[in-house]
């Protein structure tokens, strides 16, 4: 069994069973959801590496299921493959534009759905791999000693997930003075900004989340 996890967001049972058959035989943890609301929900709680959602779904529509997922930082490296019967070329457009990993018409073929997984998997091992070597390096992990103890609530803060706003509201502070320890944080740590800051907060977390909690 592979510790790579894949949330099933499908409203038409039959085939939301048979999708989580297959991907299961290839040793895959999975869940599944039968709404859009139900698929944002679980997957804020399950984090899976790997989302399988149908474009047509009853309330909220595969479109915005990817973009309130895609808006929250820990889901920076989640691959998301589209399912549909829509199979115009604006329709697959539309999905490849807003930077989902892959696109599948319905009829697909079990071999078509797990290649296009195995190579979302693929990938993100590579990610994963390239995060961990450089996360683990010593020099890396000394100057986090150098973070007041503030700066580090404020990194574990990130590494959770929260924004600027939330993280203001949880240290009872405001948000400019988040703010600037974000800025302090990152010239502390050698980061180049924003991003390198939340995406080294959450290779972190997997790694090393003692160092933040001291």
């Amino acid at each position: 069994m592979n510790n790579i996890s894949i949330l099933v967001i499908e409203d038409e049972k039959v085939l939301r069973e048979n999708i989580s058959e297959i991907i299961a035989y290839y040793g895959f943890y999975i869940v599944s959801a039968s709404t859009g609301e139900e698929g944002v929900e679980i997957a804020s709680q399950f984090k899976p590496d790997v989302i399988v959602c149908d474009i047509m779904l009853p309330g909220i529509d595969g479109y915005e299921v990817y973009a309130r997922i895609k808006q929250l930082p820990q889901f920076s490296s989640t691959a998301f493959i589209f399912l549909t019967a829509k199979s115009t070329r604006a329709d697959t457009r539309t999905g490849m534009n807003m930077g989902a990993d892959d696109y599948l018409t319905k009829p697909f073929t079990k071999e078509e759905l797990i290649n296009s997984i195995q190579a979302r998997v693929e990938k993100l091992t590579q990610i994963r791999k390239n995060q961990l070597n450089e996360v683990s390096t010593e020099p890396t992990f000394k100057k986090i000693s150098d973070l007041t103890k503030t700066e580090r609530k404020v990194l574990h803060n990130i590494s959770e997930g929260y924004t600027t706003p939330q993280i203001a509201q949880k240290l009872f502070v405001s948000k400019k003075t988040i703010e600037n320890h974000r800025v302090n944080i990152s010239r502390k740590l050698d980061l180049s900004g924003p991003n390198s800051l939340i995406s080294f907060a959450l290779r972190l977390k997997a790694q090393r989340m003692d160092l933040l909690q001291q």
